[in-house]
């Protein structure tokens, strides 16, 4: 008998990982395919990243009124993954806009009620809720996991990783229907109660108004981070962008584990707005374009979301009545994995239109033509820095151009090298690596300094708006919330769930919005808070968590 158990949860932990593996396969390195590859501008990147949203506002009502009703969750899974799967593969093989969104948006639609299914299926089987926690965690490990393959071995600017995706979605599909019987439930609940209007009510208490207006708010500059991060890396030339990104879902488990520690110390308030604070800094250190404050942003990337998203789950289980705890936890992530999320990818990238790379004037000109995409550095230097000492010089340039067979590829060669010609336009004759290539009488064309400073955006402006917002809501949070006197040994609400480990939200794939969306209560990408103990079906769980995402 035990062994059957073991064997079940063991099943169900397969079931989490590649429910979040399949999903960080795009969710990260499309940050910089989209621009870099099918030259998407910043305001259709902001709505790539919008159907992430959009299927986390659709998916409850899909999950409420069609699958809870009428289908096997066991059925309904595979059947929504196969569809999610094929759609990604086709989404890799889009070159229009277009599309490439609305392959996306399918692809989301049929994925988001996922991540409330699955959970649903695996609370409906567990003999012990408890346990959730620890089949959740492989979530994270699956996020992480798919990070360090496409970010290793794959790459960023490659389709291969939708392929990827789509390909173990669908297999994913197959595997479902193994799992247990799990019967659709009966329920009767209309669209105010699966987006969780119900708790409208609560707005009614001060406190419960400043939260709720604060926890939507510091949802709209966390979304820069899942759309901006990924591109950010690649143009300041850091290794491997996405397999780098995974650092923050590593420390994300050990934030879940500590944040009982905070809470007990500073009380669940102070806690949720050191996370708003955290937020702010780590924008400050990405506008510092200095690659060890960088990593620093990254690496806190687990206090940023755990704090503010999981404190968020846990400071409306202690606030709201019991009657009305699911419905209040479906309203706060309606509002931010979807409404802020929604506003968030839009602002950001436009954003990101608003201050260009230098590169861009060359394009208005019509003297880089439209249609060409510049390649990153390191495939630069692949074709033409031979001796790789970071240089490329003319006499380098010949000799590929010489050596180049006959055809296709010695015209895209030519073509990449007419680019590169007219990149130097916008180099200074005087930078350091000129100096240092003429002293080695070396005719230089350019350096990778020079150009990744030439391609890349105006990051620092960029990362100073998404700070700037979040520095606004820590201070209003801060002010507004009332003074409580809470001494040490005295265990409020907060400290209480927090110290009990199986009921305090736990990682499932903790990183969204990295990491940050499914049923609107469940999207976030991968820390995956547990459902309230009162609450261990899939009636209104707090979000999957969409803070992996990133």
């Amino acid at each position: 008998m035990l062994n059957e158990k073991l064997l079940l949860r063991i099943r169900l932990c397969v079931l989490m990982f590649f429910q979040f593996f399949v999903w960080a396969c795009w969710m990260v390195p499309i940050g910089t395919f989209g621009p870099s590859v099918r030259g998407f501008s910043g305001s259709e990147m902001g709505w790539v990243f919008s159907t992430t949203a959009i299927a986390a506002i659709v998916s409850p009502l899909f999950v409420g009124f069609v699958a809870d009703r009428l289908f096997d969750t066991e059925k309904i899974l595979a059947v929504l993954h196969l569809i999610g799967g094929i759609c990604l593969i086709l989404t890799g093989v889009q070159t229009s806009f277009w599309l490439f969104f609305i392959c996306l948006l399918v692809n989301t639609l049929a994925f988001m009620p996922t991540l409330a299914l699955a959970n649903s299926l695996t609370f409906r089987n567990l003999d012990d809720p408890a346990t959730f926690p620890r089949i959740a965690m492989f979530g994270t490990i699956g996020w992480i996991i798919s990070g360090w393959i496409v970010g290793l071995f794959i790459g960023e600017r490659s389709p291969a990783f939708f392929y990827l995706g789509g390909a173990v979605e669908i297999l994913l599909a197959a595997y479902v229907l193994t799992l247990p019987h799990t019967p659709p439930q009966a329920k009767e609940a209309g669209i105010a109660d699966l987006l969780g209007l119900g708790a409208v009510k609560l707005l009614k208490d001060p406190e419960f108004l400043l939260f709720t207006v604060c926890a939507f708010l510091i949802g709209i500059p966390a979304v820069y981070y899942f759309v901006s991060a990924n591109l950010y890396l690649t143009q300041i030339g850091a290794p491997a962008p996405t397999a780098l990104m995974t650092m923050g879902q590593i420390c994300e488990i050990v934030a879940m584990a500590i944040m009982p520690i905070f809470i007990a110390q500073l009380g669940l308030n102070k806690v949720l707005a050191l996370g708003m604070a955290v937020w702010a800094l780590r924008y400050l250190l990405f506008a510092s374009e200095v690659y060890p404050l960088v990593l620093l942003g990254i690496l806190i990337h687990g206090f940023c979301y755990v704090f503010v998203y999981v404190g968020s789950y846990i400071f409306v289980d202690t606030k709201a009545p019991r009657e009305l705890r699911a419905s209040a936890q479906s309203f706060i992530a309606f509002l931010m994995l979807g409404v802020a999320w929604l506003i968030g990818a839009n602002l950001a990238g436009r954003t990101n239109d608003a201050y260009p790379a230098r590169v861009s004037t060359l394009r208005t000109a019509q003297i880089i033509p439209e249609d060409l995409t510049l390649p990153a550095w390191n495939e630069l230097a692949r074709d033409f820095d031979q001796n790789k000492d970071g240089i490329i010089t003319s006499d380098e340039i010949e000799q590929v151009l010489r050596s180049a067979p006959q055809g296709q590829e010695q015209q895209n060669r030519q073509k990449l090298f007419d680019a590169l010609k007219a990149v130097t336009r916008l180099v200074p004759a005087s930078t350091f690596g000129h100096v240092q290539a003429a002293a080695a009488g070396k005719s230089v064309y350019i350096t990778k300094a020079d150009y990744l400073t030439v391609n890349r955006l105006g990051w620092r402006d960029i990362w100073l708006w998404p700070a700037i917002m979040a520095l606004v809501v820590f201070g209003l949070f801060t002010l507004g919330m009332p003074k409580k006197k809470e001494q040490a040994g005295e265990e409020s609400p907060g400290e209480e769930a927090a110290s009990q480990p199986p009921e305090a939200p736990a990682d499932t794939a903790a990183s969204m919005p990295e990491s940050e969306p499914a049923a609107p209560a469940e999207s976030t990408p991968p820390s995956q808070p547990e459902a309230p103990p009162e609450t261990p079906s899939d009636e209104a769980a707090p979000p999957s968590d969409p803070g992996t995402f990133g």
